[in-house]
């Protein structure tokens, strides 16, 4: 299958990556905002010239609008699209942004699959990823196909359709934004006590965060934060997704999208376990 991917961000650049490095799949063009060259693939002067040569599309943006512009906009993949064109979708937006994004690619004759991840840059240089797919049967079928290089048998599903997934992205990083927060606040108790760092790290290894400090136990450690696998930016923008996707009171992830947008304001670059940092 001949795929082009558009946003190169560091998730989008492992997922470029990762094709490149399997022989089922041709990587005919990538597209990033920002020019970026990546060893061996073929940079594209715009989203329409990335697509041209495509017979799938991937989609790793920052949220709904910049997937609008890239799919929609005078240079987007419609304007260079063939009829038929499957479109991904690996952004993180709210569930009705996906239904719109759909129903703009059905009327401009573009076929459109939801496909939100849960992981970061190590699982996707891995293949350990999980994908949400939301869609028809038929297109997200193939939209699995198309992931095989990024997640093993199994962590790839359907969900429903579109929608769905999208819906089910924002409960999972609700889920983990409450968990940030969680170590935000264990690590602050701890300092305000005058316990060791190393020892709190140790003792939420043994808790129930003990996967999340588990996965940033080394940047914890070193109180060093940039290179980030998921920024406080993009959590806060998910877990504000998250609240306005309903008018029922989430107090524990309003809470988590305060400190994320906090931490964002100033270093929105930062990975998410910068909220676990040392207290001053």
């Amino acid at each position: 299958m001949k795929l082009a991917i558009c946003g190169l961000g560091r998730m989008g650049t492992a997922f470029a990556e990762a094709y490149l490095k399997d022989d089922g799949f041709t990587l005919t063009a990538v597209w990033n905002r920002t020019p970026r060259e990546i060893a061996g693939a073929t940079a594209a002067a715009s989203p329409a010239a990335a697509a041209a040569s495509a017979d799938a599309v991937l989609l790793m943006l920052f949220d709904a609008a910049a997937s609008a512009e890239v799919l929609f906009g005078p240079d987007g993949v419609a304007a260079g699209a063939a009829p038929g064109t499957l479109v991904v979708n690996a952004t993180t937006v709210a569930p009705e942004e996906s239904r719109r994004l759909a129903a703009e690619a059905s009327a401009a004759g573009l076929r459109y699959v939801e496909a939100p991840v849960l992981g970061s840059i190590p699982a996707v240089r891995a293949g350990t990823l999980h994908v949400l797919l939301g869609g028809t049967a038929e297109d997200t079928a193939e939209a699995d196909a198309l992931l095989v290089p990024l997640s093993p048998a199994g962590s790839r599903r359907r969900i429903g359709p579109v929608g769905s997934a999208a819906s089910l992205k924002l409960v999972a990083n609700l889920a983990l934004g409450a968990a940030v927060a969680g170590l935000h606040d264990a690590v602050r108790l701890g300092a305000e006590l005058d316990v060791p760092r190393e020892e709190i790290l140790t003792v939420l290894l043994r808790s129930v965060l003990g996967r999340l400090v588990e996965n940033k136990y080394e940047r914890l450690r070193a109180d060093s934060y940039g290179d980030a696998d998921f920024t406080v930016g993009a959590l806060a923008k998910d877990l504000g997704l998250a609240l306005a996707s309903t008018e029922q009171p989430l107090p524990a992830v309003a809470a988590a999208h305060a400190l994320a947008s906090q931490a964002a304001a100033a270093t929105p670059d930062a990975d998410i376990s910068a909220l676990g940092r040392s207290v001053a």
